[in-house]
């Protein structure tokens, strides 16, 4: 494979892993829970099972970012290697 493609390559994966480790663990698992606690604060609505659940949630949320982009980093070494 070209030297040029498997950078490209390289690359892609790295974006995509920085993409999604942003998108799934910063947004879906730490700012949408906290964005809830707070509503359900303000609203009165908050309840013990959702506050754990959004607790949950926040403390898996840099694992799961975390897990996401190592993967990705992973898959991207394979064609940083020559």
């Amino acid at each position: 494979m070209k030297k040029t493609i498997r950078r490209i390559l390289a690359l892609a994966f790295s974006l995509l892993g920085t993409v999604l480790a942003l998108y799934l663990g910063g947004y879906w698992l730490f700012i949408r829970p906290v964005r809830f606690l707070y509503t359900g604060f303000l609203a009165g609505t908050l309840t013990r099972r959702s506050l754990l659940i959004c607790i949950i949630k926040i403390f898996f949320a840099s694992t799961a970012g975390g897990g996401i982009w190592v993967i990705c980093d992973i898959i991207a070494g394979h064609f940083r290697d020559e």
